[in-house]
């Protein structure tokens, strides 16, 4: 987040600021992204304070990032038109790929409860997974998940894959988050 205060600080855009003693930019990331994993798709949302073509806040934002992010796309939403994260798309990829030919993925989304413990506050609580998990498929040597958000919550891709691999087995994997689909406004 500080990365993108910065860069619109330095590209002087006029965003909107938060009402209060410590006001700060609004702006906002529908979904976090966890602690090691990638994001190639990622949706950030800004409040400015007066219009602005997408294409000169594209560029101006462009120039003051590290050449490392990309901004692939910008539109303009209105506040009602905001929408929730309906699902996330994720690619898992082994080190190992010949592992997944013994993955039994369509045994695995049969299942009707596939719980996992979470630690929270060193509290244990067990949480089902399966509701939010829309799809898995093998792809090109990796995995794809699909997951999708439950009121409940939802699965982290970590989780799936590891009551994916039985017996406790392990293995060496990058996630990488490829696509949040944002529910439709209509």
């Amino acid at each position: 987040m500080k990365l993108f205060e910065r860069a619109i600080r330095r590209a002087n855009i006029p965003i909107a600021m938060s009402k209060g003693f410590n006001p700060h930019p609004k702006l906002s990331i529908p979904i976090a992204l966890g602690v090691g994993i990638s994001g190639n798709d990622e949706v950030l949302e800004l409040e400015l304070l007066r219009p602005m073509s997408v294409e000169i806040l594209v560029e101006c934002l462009c120039l003051q990032l590290p050449k490392e992010i990309h901004i692939l796309s910008g539109e303009v939403i209105a506040d009602s038109e905001r929408c929730p994260v309906r699902d996330v798309i994720y690619e898992v990829v082994f080190k190992n790929p010949e592992f997944l030919n013994t993955v039994k993925v369509s045994e695995f989304l049969q299942q009707p409860f596939i719980v996992v413990n979470r630690t929270k506050n060193e509290h244990q609580k067990s949480f089902n997974i399966r509701p939010s998990i829309q799809g898995i498929t093998v792809k090109s040597g990796r995995l794809i998940l699909s997951i999708k958000v439950e009121t409940e919550g939802m699965a982290r891709p970590e989780e799936v894959v590891g009551a994916l691999l039985e017996n406790g087995r392990k293995e060496i994997f990058e996630i990488i988050r490829t696509k949040i689909n944002l529910t439709s406004s209509a």
